[in-house]
């Protein structure tokens, strides 16, 4: 790796923090929230880890069929482009853990589900190609990929 490119691109992609999240979060639902569970912030902790790994899997599925090496230890850590939406499904989850939530789950909140869950689709059909700016930091070339061999292409069709 290049020196200075591992602190450029862990900085390309962003860090979901429960302090954003509650920005995104209205005020009835902040209190809401706060009535149900004082102290919320170790489960929202939890939903935020569990989305981003779902989004790393979904992101790791293109980088493979691209034949990429595969990306782990990301963290809290997710590409620009999915933060919104990963946010987006930690609300929806939220209410899973606090049904006081539901109240909240609107027409416009369901339409920002089903965009989020489309984004997710997107990166796992290789249809979304900002997940590679900042990839290069959390490459994990002995997990080993189905297109690559000790990180050479096994097939290059520029060098006939």
């Amino acid at each position: 790796m290049q020196p200075g490119r591992a602190f450029f691109s862990l900085m390309a992609w962003v860090k979901l923090t429960s302090s954003n999240l509650r920005t995104r979060l209205g005020n009835a639902e902040i209190e809401a929230l706060t009535d149900e569970s004082p102290a919320p912030d170790a489960k929202v902790t939890e939903l935020l880890e569990q989305i981003s790994q779902d989004i790393t899997s979904r992101v790791n599925t293109g980088r493979r069929k691209r034949g990429l090496v595969p990306i782990a230890g990301t963290g809290l850590y997710v590409p620009p482009g999915s933060a919104r939406h990963a946010y987006t499904l930690t609300r929806r989850l939220l209410t899973d853990s606090f049904p006081s939530l539901a109240d909240y789950n609107g027409d416009d909140r369901r339409l920002a589900v089903q965009e989020a869950e489309d984004h997710l689709e997107d990166l796992a059909n290789n249809e979304a190609d900002h997940d590679d700016l900042g990839a290069g930091s959390f490459e994990s070339p002995g997990a080993g990929s189905s297109f690559r061999t000790s990180g050479k292409t096994n097939m290059d069709f520029t060098s006939f």
